[in-house]
C-alpha cells in the first residue's frame, strides 16, 4: 500500500475516533495496526512521521496517538483533491 494512502487511512481512523466520541481517546498503535492490517513497526514507523509533520500528537515512542486540527484540515483538503481530480464520465 503507498505511503499516501497509509497516512490518509490512519487520519480517517482517528478523525473518526475524535468525532465520534464526545471525550476522545488516544488510539494505540496495535489498535490502529490491526485496522490497517500492517505490522506494528511500521505502524510505529508511520504515526512517528505524521506526528513530526505536526498532523497527529504521539508519544515518543509511537504507541498513543490524538488527530490535530491540522490533521483534519489536512485529511479534509485530501479528501477534497481526491474527489474532485476523479475522472468524470464521458457522455
Amino acid at each position: 500500500m503507498r505511503l499516501q494512502a497509509l497516512k490518509h487511512k490512519v487520519l480517517r481512523l482517528l478523525a473518526e475516533n475524535a468525532t465520534n466520541n464526545s471525550s476522545p481517546q488516544v488510539m494505540d498503535s496495535d489498535t490502529i495496526a490491526g485496522m490497517l492490517g500492517i505490522s506494528l513497526p511500521e505502524t510505529t514507523q508511520l504515526l512517528k512521521a505524521l506526528h513530526a509533520s505536526g498532523v497527529i500528537i504521539s508519544n515518543m515512542e509511537g504507541q498513543y496517538s490524538l488527530i490535530t486540527q491540522e490533521g483534519i484540515e489536512w485529511l479534509k483538503q485530501m479528501t477534497f483533491t481526491a474527489n474532485c481530480c476523479q475522472a468524470q464520465p464521458q457522455q
